[in-house]
């Protein structure tokens, strides 16, 4: 069945490649190195699906033939016998720091309420905290200390009638509690019943019997963007090993299978900050949906990732209108 998936996965990478599209284009929009690139190439002969790289005008390009030298039917599955299950997942959403993106947000979840998704996964730094070690920060942030950034968690974070956020911390809520042991857990979900919080950097949640682990680590990114996954899909015990591995804090965007384990990098809801800036770190600004098929025991039959990706004309950090104009999103 793994074989399976994978074809699905190498069908739809296929198809999105054109004769004679930019190879640099697409390496930027899949977020992968050359190094992968060359993997991928490698798995698409081995499933019988040519694909060249050839220099054409001083451009990089693909270069696929009209036909495949196999083609290979799809697998047909009994989707009657199988459990739906269809998940909205988010991170880093850095509330007070002026590259929030709230409106993008809201945006999702009225995504999410349209689709009647009930559940959304919020992999961490639900706000931009406080490192008292980096003295740009209040300059970059719109809200300062644990009463400002969690009372706007509180009034702001969107409300959706039949949807309930189940978020862990990350290192960024942490520094309000190392700053003076305040807790954004308790006020949180306090005052927010459809709020439920998980655990600081890493909580396990089981749905609909599959195992789904939340991870918010920490540390600086790599160059290539599956290898902190990979290394964090590595040290999960085989006994304890989940079906799902949702990864915040690297605001990167990336999904694979690894290792019998559904690997996604959850992208951020804050636009490239200053400090990104100076390390020189990529930044994406999105979601995922993920559409599951399941069987009783929790084992993943189909499983379809589903990217939302905004585009630099869709952020709204030069005008400030972020945070001087967005209004709660509050469906009843």
């Amino acid at each position: 069945m793994e074989d399976k998936i994978k074809l699905q996965y190498i069908d739809k990478l296929y198809r999105y490649i054109k004769n004679g599209m930019n190879v640099e284009e697409f390496m930027g929009k899949f977020h992968i190195s050359y190094n992968e690139l060359t993997g991928i190439l490698e798995l698409f002969r081995i499933y019988g699906r040519n694909v060249d790289i050839i220099k054409q005008n001083e451009a990089i390009i693909f270069d696929k033939p009209i036909t495949r030298t196999t083609p290979t039917k799809k697998p047909s599955l009994d989707f009657k016998n199988l459990i739906h299950t269809e998940i909205g997942v988010v991170s880093d959403t850095h509330f007070g720091n002026i590259h929030q993106q709230l409106h993008l947000l809201n945006d999702f979840y009225q995504e999410c309420y349209n689709r009647g998704i009930t559940i959304i996964l919020h992999c961490g730094d639900v706000t931009d905290g406080f490192y008292t070690e980096r003295k740009e920060q209040p300059r970059q942030q719109f809200l300062h200390g644990f009463d400002e950034q969690v009372g706007y968690t509180v009034d702001m974070y969107p409300e959706v009638k039949g949807i309930k956020t189940k978020y862990i911390l990350g290192s960024h809520d942490e520094t309000h509690y190392k700053n003076g042991q305040a807790t954004v857990e308790k006020w949180v979900s306090r005052c927010r019943k459809d709020m439920e919080f998980l655990g600081q950097d890493s909580a396990s949640i089981n749905i609909n019997g599959i195992k789904i682990f939340m991870d918010h680590p920490g540390g600086g990114s790599a160059q290539s963007v599956s290898y902190k996954l990979q290394k964090r899909i590595e040290i999960l015990e085989s006994n304890y090993k989940p079906k799902i591995l949702l990864v915040g804090h690297y605001h990167k965007s990336y999904a694979f299978v690894y290792r019998n384990v559904h690997g996604i990098e959850v992208p951020a809801f804050c636009d490239k900050t200053q400090f990104q800036q100076k390390q020189g770190l990529t930044n994406v600004v999105g979601a995922y949906i993920l559409n599951i098929y399941s069987d009783k025991l929790g084992n993943i039959v189909y499983f379809e990732p589903e990217e939302f990706l905004y585009t630099e004309k869709d952020m709204w950090d030069e005008a400030f209108k972020d945070r001087n104009k967005v209004k709660k999103l509050l469906i009843k």
